[in-house]
């Protein structure tokens, strides 16, 4: 897949996401093993406050209406122990990803504490002088219809060999990657679904300087990307960010 390439044809027929004047929201996804993650590390240490959507999830997961209703619908075997309140996540995946209805279920309860966490954390960024953009990370931004949130999404592309060798060296064997990946729509999906296609094939400094050339895309589509003397010093790439324009 072409380096760092927007994607025009079917989406740029979609309908504009952008909220006139407001900091941007990026909605980052990608294939497992992709390297989202990284490219957030890269947009933060540009300035950007990233919403982290596993964290939001845990999160959701201890509040006691949320423990309430998912103990209600899956038992009380989803505890982490007797006597103990918190919810076991591995006991909660073993049910709901053998099971799809189970973990619409689950999504059904979740979701909607997630999104009022996500709407807040972009509420108080876009309230701050100092905020270039938001970030929504999120594997499965596209899935739970998160993307509404943003103004553009950006996919973060690797071959599947190479998410492999990474997937394997947290134990991962080809089939669990199998069966993960078909919890998700395909990166092919993704990919098509996306205003941005963020190439991570290569190795760190690849990806930074990856990185700043979205961050100039978005610049040259006139969002409002701006920095503080703080953010600039922190930038990784021996050149110029773009992300400096207008600061």
């Amino acid at each position: 897949m072409a380096e760092a390439s927007p994607l025009p044809t079917e989406n740029s027929a979609r309908p504009a996401r952008r909220s006139p004047g407001a900091t941007p929201v990026v909605g980052l996804t990608g294939g497992i093993g992709g390297g989202k993650s990284a490219v957030a590390a890269l947009l933060a240490e540009r300035g950007a406050i990233v919403i982290d959507a596993d964290a939001a999830g845990h999160e959701a997961l201890l509040r006691p209406e949320v423990r309430e209703r998912l103990v209600e619908r899956f038992g009380p075997g989803i505890l982490a122990m007797e006597g103990d309140a918190r919810i076991d996540r591995r006991a909660l995946g073993r049910i709901v990803f053998a099971d799809p209805a189970a973990l619409r279920d689950l999504e059904a309860v979740v979701h909607p504490v997630m999104v009022d966490q996500f709407r807040r954390e972009i509420e108080e960024a876009r309230a701050r002088r100092d905020v270039p953009l938001v970030v929504i990370d999120a594997a499965i931004l596209l899935e739970a219809g998160w993307d509404a949130l943003c103004d553009l999404v950006v996919f973060v592309d690797a071959p599947r060999a190479t998410r492999l060798e990474r997937v394997g060296r947290r134990g991962w064997s080809d089939a669990e990657l199998r069966a993960r990946e078909a919890a998700q729509w395909t990166p092919e999906t993704k990919a098509s679904r996306a205003d941005y296609v963020l190439s991570n094939a290569g190795g760190l400094d690849d990806l930074a300087a990856a990185v700043d050339r979205f961050i100039a895309w978005m610049s040259d589509r006139d969002f409002r990307v701006r920095v503080g003397e703080e953010s600039r010093h922190r930038s990784p790439s021996p050149e110029p960010s773009p992300l400096r324009r207008g600061g």
